[in-house]
């Protein structure tokens, strides 16, 4: 017992130093961690609390580079603007703290959940799965529509589908390998794009309320935690829709458009998700993350006993990530208002270059450059940012639909 414990909090140690480092991801450090299990000698269930650990802390903690530095990631990328726009107004610690609340409070919620829900996911998964790419096509649909204006929805489409190429063009070609051109796409898209613009227009951080926040009211946010839980839950178990897809889903069913309740959201849906691709291995015997996939080499098969222990380690490694979510992050909010921001942003998008040449060679710098120039339209066009999603959504589509092959060959790949 007190072998897992140690291991849970080296998972949370791991799931710290990936959350606060733009560009290192769980997905970077779990096949290391597999490959650890045959030289190390230390039963596979103990890597396994480190890898859900570490996933788990990670969700909480990489708000904290997206709140201050606006550095996204997958899960965080829609967060970095209102993050940002809180940020501007001296209350970049609100945002933790509704951050904190999403992620703990969908956690409780989704462990919960968990074991009811995994005898409905087999049947329901078989019934969806040949539908899948109408199920995509229809969260499309909705997500375009409610740009309502004209301008909007013509704008809307056209950034889907450029950025639907580029990840149809990037994540499965031979460019670069598809784990790795994930950094380069959302860095872009959702990171480079937006500190540019600070960057250009000078922006400067106002001293952060940190002493004295606003109480949080959780009864106005328990509808958007719901919610958030909820989507988080469908995201974890169907591929391709991921947390930005689940939380525009979440907003539309609440019919939520304030900022708090879209961080508690979406912050809520990535915690669930994360929980839920470890909860897809018992149900449906497949991953849903690279974590899990680590998981599931490590296991033999996830049953009953294994799903327990999961949600259990999940749950002891969140309450301590949830502490030092508000911790750290108060670290950061008390001292980023006496930094140049504008310096900050430029150190942030040389980092961002830096690594992408480090894992993606020259050809990396290219995406990460043409997804800069798409990242950017959705501003100049005032449409929302969650249209750039297409990168991962289009690939999805044309698998389901099984025409993935032959619109590559139209293009000559």
């Amino acid at each position: 017992m007190l072998e897992v414990l140690a291991c849970t909090l080296l998972g949370v140690g791991l799931g710290t130093f990936t959350g606060l480092i733009p560009g290192v991801h769980v997905n970077n450090l779990a096949p290391l961690l597999v490959g650890a299990a045959a030289v190390s000698g230390l039963p596979p269930m103990n890597l396994v609390a480190v890898i859900v650990a570490m996933m788990t802390t990670h969700t909480f903690i990489s708000y904290i580079p997206a709140t201050f530095l606006g550095a996204p990631e997958a899960g965080t990328e829609l967060s970095v603007l209102p993050a940002h726009r809180m940020l501007l107004e001296g209350r970049g610690y609100e945002v933790i703290r509704l951050t904190a609340f999403g992620c703990l409070g969908a956690l409780v919620l989704s462990a919960a959940l968990a074991i009811p829900l995994s005898f409905v996911f087999a049947p329901a998964y078989r019934f969806i799965q040949p539908q899948m790419h109408w199920l995509l096509l229809a969260v499309i649909v909705v997500m375009i529509a409610l740009e309502r204006s004209r301008s909007g929805i013509l704008w809307a489409t056209t950034i889907f589908l450029l950025s639907g190429l580029l990840g149809l063009f990037t994540l499965d070609t031979n460019l670069v390998k598809g784990d790795v051109a994930l950094m380069p796409l959302l860095s872009g898209l959702f990171g480079v794009s937006v500190l540019l613009l600070s960057a250009v227009h000078k922006s400067s951080l106002p001293k952060q309320n940190v002493d004295n926040p606003e109480p949080l009211n959780l009864r106005a946010n328990a509808k958007a935690l719901c919610a958030g839980t909820g989507a988080g839950v469908l995201t974890g178990i169907i591929p391709g829709i991921g947390p930005s897809q689940g939380t525009v889903l979440a907003q539309l069913v609440t019919r939520s458009s304030g900022t708090h309740d879209f961080l508690v959201g979406v912050s809520g849906v990535n915690t669930a998700k994360a929980l839920f691709s470890f909860v897809a291995l018992y149900a449906i015997a497949r991953p849903r993350s690279g974590a899990a996939v680590a998981v599931d080499q490590l296991v033999d098969k996830v049953g009953f006993n294994e799903l327990l222990f999961l949600i259990v380690v999940a749950l002891i490694a969140g309450g301590i990530a949830a502490v030092l979510h508000l911790k750290l992050g108060k670290l950061a909010a008390r001292h980023i208002g006496g930094l140049p921001y504008r310096e900050i942003c430029l150190v942030v998008i040389g980092g961002m270059v830096a690594m992408t040449l480090w894992y993606a060679g020259m050809m990396g710098l290219l995406i990460l450059a043409t997804a800069t120039a798409v990242g950017v339209l959705p501003a100049a066009a005032k449409v929302k940012r969650t249209h750039c999603m297409g990168v991962i959504m289009v690939p999805c589509i044309l698998y389901f639909a099984g025409a993935k092959d032959g619109v590559l060959a139209a293009f000559g790949l």
